[in-house]
């Protein structure tokens, strides 16, 4: 608890009040672990000052404002969704007892209503794979988004047909809410039903029965037939009445979806009546897509994809094309396109940016020792030590503990080679990190060597490889790029760290106070504290299971 309120006093020195709040969030989390009440009373704090927020961008420029907004949006998210991991009950009660300005400010704009979406998705990401799923939970927020006057949302389609084989029982439950709000045809109509068949298909694939949902089913079937009936009617009078998207899934699912069902389950004359209208749109509306016009370059060797881009008379459109191709194909050709852009500076790019593509398919197919002879060809050291690193991980997952620590020590030497840039600096917290499973007095040392690279750490210019003189194409995989620089604040550390905790937390805590950075030291202690609260429920634990 004393850990825990040291951080929050501590995050209350950080300039950046997304950030400042990021911290607090987890802060909360930790302590909801130890004393639930006061976990619950800072969850309920936090939401209303992000709610708040507004007031205190109100002098910067209108892109900082709609900035701000974004972020302060993903912030409620992120919020949201650590509550839901503790008590998805306590979520839902929270966006109810919101009042609308406060739903506003918390969210950037969105409805109440878009806000219950975002709720329902999260709560359905939570219940994925659980064998008991709050069913009576997750209907009571779909109930708050579905409404007769506009169609399903995607989030309810999304949910409702991928519960279809993986858990039926809430499926089930779904489809009977989602068919008892939309009781009577609605002008959504042909996009309802698609959805309807698209479960209905999937939930009794292969069975020779509609239970449990035969009462229900039979009424869709009804509606079915009905629609068909009145949307070839208006085809009939006027083909274009069936292009719009809706419809044309709706004749797509009649075809794929609802004719197996009606030829299965239903009577023979009904069946004929679903076939006749089926075929008969899909004639007037044909629903399947003619091929496409082959785009350029499609089904031509490279040498002739080489041959067209070099026609190009405009240099600044050949290099963009060569670029463009130089990501596109496989790394072993890229570099040889890469080579014959004009432009030096996109050239050099191009070149490292196929490199570390090359680096990341080798690390993919656990051919190490390449991936290890292409990184001199890289251009900076943060970079080599990031591929290093890559590298590292990798034969960690593939339990090569004999060979991996030649590996982290080229790594660190790398990053200490580099700029004092926040790059650096996350390297060898990555690197620490990597060490505490094999070598923990090492990894020890290279953490102190992370926080002095940490507090010497100075801004590095960025790239934007998406402004239009590198035409627009970027290749950016994660952290192992040209363009990823962060800024100090931004780096995140390990969970992996919290191995060193348990040899020397005094250690540890002292090394964390030697950071300069609040919002890097306030994550830092968090490490320590995630570790603490661990051992405190362990502890629990054991004494519980000692009394019974």
């Amino acid at each position: 608890m004393i850990l825990l309120q040291e951080i929050t006093e501590e995050s209350k020195r950080i300039a950046d009040p997304i950030r400042r709040l990021q911290i607090r969030i987890q802060v909360a989390d930790l302590l909801w672990a130890l004393d639930e009440p006061e976990g619950r009373r800072l969850f309920q704090g936090l939401i209303h000052e992000i709610a708040r927020m507004r007031t205190e961008a109100r002098s910067e420029g209108a892109r900082e404002q709609a900035v701000l907004e974004q972020r302060r949006r993903e912030l409620f998210g992120e919020l949201l969704r650590t509550v839901i991991r503790r008590d998805r009950k306590f979520a839902v009660d929270v966006i109810e007892r919101l009042q609308e300005d406060e739903v506003a400010g918390a969210t950037a704009g969105i409805t109440r209503r878009a806000l219950y979406q975002e709720v329902f998705g999260m709560l359905w990401d939570a219940s994925v794979g659980e064998s008991s799923p709050q069913v009576s939970l997750l209907l009571d927020v779909a109930g708050r988004i579905l409404s007769p006057g506009s169609p399903i949302p995607a989030v309810v389609s999304l949910a409702l047909t991928s519960s279809a084989s993986g858990a039926p029982q809430l499926g089930d439950a779904l489809f009977r809410l989602v068919l008892s709000r939309f009781p009577l045809p609605t002008e959504f109509e042909s996009s309802f039903l698609a959805v309807l068949g698209m479960y209905l298909s999937r939930r009794f694939r292969g069975s020779d029965s509609l239970e449990p949902l035969e009462k229900e089913a039979r009424s869709v079937f009804a509606r079915v037939l009905a629609h068909a009936e009145f949307l070839w009617q208006q085809v009939r009078a006027n083909p274009a009445q069936g292009a719009g998207r809706e419809n044309q899934a709706f004749i797509l699912s009649l075809n794929r979806e609802y004719l197996p069902l009606f030829q299965r389950f239903e009577e023979p004359a009904r069946a004929a009546a679903a076939m006749t209208l089926a075929r008969a749109l899909a004639d007037v509306v044909p629903t399947e897509r003619r091929p496409s016009a082959p785009t350029p370059g499609e089904g031509e060797s490279l040498e002739d994809r080489l041959r067209r881009i070099e026609r190009e008379p405009r240099t600044s459109v050949r290099d963009q094309l060569l670029r463009e191709l130089a990501l596109a194909v496989a790394p072993d050709e890229g570099e040889q396109v890469a080579e014959k852009i004009t432009d030096a500076k996109m050239r050099e790019v191009t070149v490292t940016e196929v490199r570390i593509k090359r680096i990341h398919k080798h690390i993919a197919d656990r051919q190490f020792e390449d991936a290890e002879r292409m990184i001199p060809a890289l251009p900076e050291s943060a970079l080599r030590s990031r591929a290093l690193i890559e590298i590292a991980r990798a034969m960690l997952r593939d339990r090569h503990e004999d060979t991996v620590r030649m590996v982290l020590e080229k790594a660190w030497q790398e990053a200490w080679r580099a700029s004092p840039t926040p790059r650096r600096a996350e390297c060898l917290f990555e690197i620490a990190s990597l060490y505490a499973g094999v070598d923990s007095s090492r990894a020890y040392q290279i953490l102190l060597d992370a926080v002095k690279a940490a507090n010497e750490a100075t801004p590095e210019e960025r790239l934007d490889v998406r402004s239009e003189s590198f035409g627009r194409v970027l290749y950016m995989p994660g952290k192992f790029s040209l363009t990823y620089r962060p800024d100090l604040d931004q780096i995140e550390l390990p969970a992996a760290l919290m191995l060193l905790v348990r040899g020397d937390f005094q250690g540890m805590r002292l090394a964390a106070w030697g950071i300069r950075s609040p919002a890097l030291r306030s994550r830092f202690l968090l490490v320590l504290a995630r570790w603490l609260v661990e051992e405190i429920q362990k502890e629990n634990k054991r004494a519980d299971a000692s009394r019974s």
